[in-house]
């Protein structure tokens, strides 16, 4: 089944996970929720459009850096005039020098993800031409996180998910024992196999979110090269990218 390939590494990282105002959490990879806005960005779709067909598609994810988890410490309302604060749930305001709102936003740092997606070959098609041409900014979960690499590495991939195997990694060489690389599986990756965790990041109608199965796994890769970071692996990637055309 043809799919795209897909890389995800930025200085900053944000899946939302479950949260409230004050503590805006992130997974540690990439959401479906996030996947699927990532996609309707590209598109051209507005927030409130139909997403059925993206719903239909199928994520498996490599972890290439889990990266690190940072928190970025928000104030809001701080300093100014009463009616200028952030309004209570009655649409009052708190007295003065009381309507600070203090709120935790969570990142990942260092994190780079490689991404097959599978499909309806229809589906796949017109979102590979969108990804090449992206209507809206791309961005790494929220806004402010931008990607510092391509997200498309190739469309139109007659086995991506085993491609994941031979596709360059993209992190620092270990030295002595290779380690084991994660993958993440939207699917049950062995028939039967029972998933290791639940997510609630389903997107549905009206901003609502369900939660879904997750299987975990890890192996060695020995056909996928650590190829470093920065220019090294670009160099790999286009190095990759010209024997798979050829």
């Amino acid at each position: 089944m043809n799919g795209l390939l897909l890389h995800l590494s930025g200085p900053l990282q944000s899946w939302g996970s479950d949260a409230d105002f004050e503590v805006r959490t992130t997974h540690r990879w990439p959401t479906r929720s996030g996947l699927t806005g990532l996609l309707a960005c590209a598109l051209g779709r507005p927030r409130d459009s139909d997403n059925s067909d993206l719903a239909e598609l199928s994520y498996t994810i490599r972890v290439d850096r889990p990266g690190q988890r940072e928190m970025d410490f928000h104030t809001i309302g701080g300093g100014y005039p009463r009616h200028l604060t952030p309004p209570t749930a009655d649409g009052k305001f708190k007295k003065l020098g009381e309507g600070t709102m203090l709120t935790e936003r969570w990142y990942l740092t260092d994190a780079a993800f490689t991404v097959a997606v599978t499909g309806h070959p229809g589906v796949i098609h017109v979102c590979g031409a969108a990804l090449k041409r992206p209507t809206f900014g791309l961005s790494l979960g929220r806004r402010s996180c931008t990607p510092d690499t391509p997200i498309l590495v190739r469309s139109a991939v007659p086995d991506a998910v085993g491609e994941l195997d031979r596709l360059p990694l993209h992190r620092t060489p270990t030295r002595g024992t290779p380690e084991p690389v994660t993958f993440i599986y939207d699917t049950a990756p062995e028939p039967g196999a029972r998933p290791d965790t639940e997510v609630r990041d389903r997107p549905g109608p009206r901003r609502i979110f369900t939660r879904r199965p997750v299987w975990q796994r890890q192996r060695l890769l020995p056909d996928a090269p650590e190829a470093g970071r920065g220019t090294q692996w670009i160099d790999a990637l286009t190095a990759y990218r010209e024997a798979a055309a050829a």
